[in-house]
């Protein structure tokens, strides 16, 4: 019963996951590959195929094959994610209008992130 329970949240965290992913594949704003990440992970645990269709598919298939199986992140990948988090910030502290402090906590994250993101080894 308990096993039951336990894959069930995962499915449904899993199939929330996913549906973000997809709505950051059309809003520039929404993140993709953390929330496909997540999506895959949750899927391993509740759905052998689901987890198998993600990974099917052609473009983030691979990016998430990588990251399952050995950690990496390809260069092309971190420059591309680096980019646009920076972009992002940068549109914040120009046009937002929230205080020093909230700027500040998203600037601090972003930089924790991308530390993150360099950390892991690279396949070119």
């Amino acid at each position: 019963m308990q096993t039951q329970l336990y894959r069930s949240i995962y499915m449904l965290t899993g199939l929330l996951a996913c549906l973000c992913g997809i709505v950051g594949i059309v809003l520039p704003l929404v993140p993709t590959t953390p929330f496909l990440l997540l999506s895959a992970f949750c899927f391993s645990k509740s759905s052998n195929s689901l987890h198998q269709w993600l990974l099917s598919q052609p473009v983030l298939g691979r990016v998430i094959e990588d990251w399952e199986q050995s950690g990496v992140i390809t260069l092309k990948t971190k420059l591309i994610a680096s980019a646009c988090m920076m972009t992002m910030v940068s549109v914040a502290l120009i046009i937002g209008e929230n205080t020093y402090w909230v700027m500040t906590l998203v600037v601090v994250i972003t930089l924790l992130i991308l530390a993150f993101i360099w950390s892991r080894p690279s396949r070119v």
